[in-house]
C-alpha cells in the first residue's frame, strides 16, 4: 500500500530564478559524473508580457527523490496526488486526487465535456487533463480551460510531457498564486534539470521542447456549444 501511495505523490518546487543557468540539448550524465544529481522533469517559464518579469522554473520530483535545487527564490513547494482513471486503483483514489488524468480513448481531440465530467464527478480534483494530438487539454476547478500544444520538440530528448505532468504544472502554478494569463504569452520550455548537489556550478536544463498554452474563460460554455 505504501508503494502505491508514494507512486501517486508528485513533489513540485517552483523557483523565481535569480541567476542564469545553462540550457542545452544534453544534460550532464549522472553515471559519467557522480557529482551530478539525478535529473528531474522541469518546466521553464520565460515571461514576455504581464506582471511577471523573471524566469520561473518548476521541478517535479517523487516523494523520496532528491534533486539539486537551482539558485533562486523558492515560491512554493509541496506534494499532491495524481491518478489516472484507467490505472485500476478505484474510486477511493480518484476521490482524493488533486490532478486526475482522463482514461485513454482512441478519439482525438479530447473533448471538453469529458474534462467537465471529471471535475463534476470528483469535487476534490483541482485539475483534470486528457491527452490530445500534439498536447493535452486541461480543465481547472475555477472554470477555465487550458489547451496545451507542443510546438517544438525532439524525440531524442525523451517523450514530451504527458497530461499528468502538464496537470501537475498547472496545479503547482495555481497553488503558488501566479497569474494564469501570463502563461499564454510566455515561452514555456520543458525538459530535465540537473545540477551538482554541492551547488558548485549552475544547473543545466536539457531542453526537450516548447509548448504553447491558450486559455478560455468557461468550461460550461465550451460544453454548451458542443451539445
Amino acid at each position: 500500500m505504501e508503494a502505491v501511495v508514494l507512486e501517486k505523490l508528485v513533489g513540485v518546487h517552483l523557483f523565481r530564478l535569480r541567476e542564469a543557468f545553462r540550457m542545452s540539448r544534453e544534460c550532464p550524465d549522472p553515471e559519467a559524473d557522480a557529482a551530478v544529481g539525478e535529473p528531474a522533469p522541469a518546466m521553464l517559464v520565460l515571461p514576455r508580457e504581464g506582471p511577471l518579469r523573471e524566469p520561473h522554473l518548476m521541478l517535479f520530483t517523487g516523494s523520496r527523490s532528491f534533486c539539486a535545487m537551482p539558485a533562486g527564490t523558492l515560491l512554493s513547494e509541496g506534494l499532491h496526488v495524481v491518478v489516472h482513471l484507467d490505472d485500476g486503483l478505484g474510486e477511493a483514489w480518484h476521490n482524493v486526487a488533486d490532478v486526475v488524468v482522463g482514461a485513454v480513448r482512441r478519439a482525438y481531440p479530447f473533448p471538453a465535456h469529458r474534462v467537465t465530467r471529471i471535475l463534476d464527478r470528483y469535487p476534490g480534483c483541482e485539475v483534470a487533463t486528457g491527452r490530445r494530438r500534439h498536447g493535452c487539454l486541461a480543465g481547472l476547478r475555477g472554470g477555465r480551460l487550458a489547451r496545451i500544444t507542443e510546438v517544438t520538440g525532439r524525440q531524442a530528448a525523451g517523450a514530451a510531457p504527458g497530461p499528468a505532468l502538464y496537470g501537475s504544472f498547472l496545479y503547482g502554478w495555481l497553488v503558488a498564486g501566479l497569474p494564469l494569463d501570463c502563461l499564454t504569452t510566455a515561452s514555456v520550455v520543458h525538459g530535465r534539470y540537473a545540477a551538482r548537489p554541492d551547488g558548485a556550478e549552475p544547473g543545466s536544463l536539457e531542453v526537450g521542447g516548447r509548448a504553447r498554452i491558450s486559455l478560455t474563460g468557461s468550461l460550461s460554455s465550451q460544453v454548451w456549444r458542443r451539445m
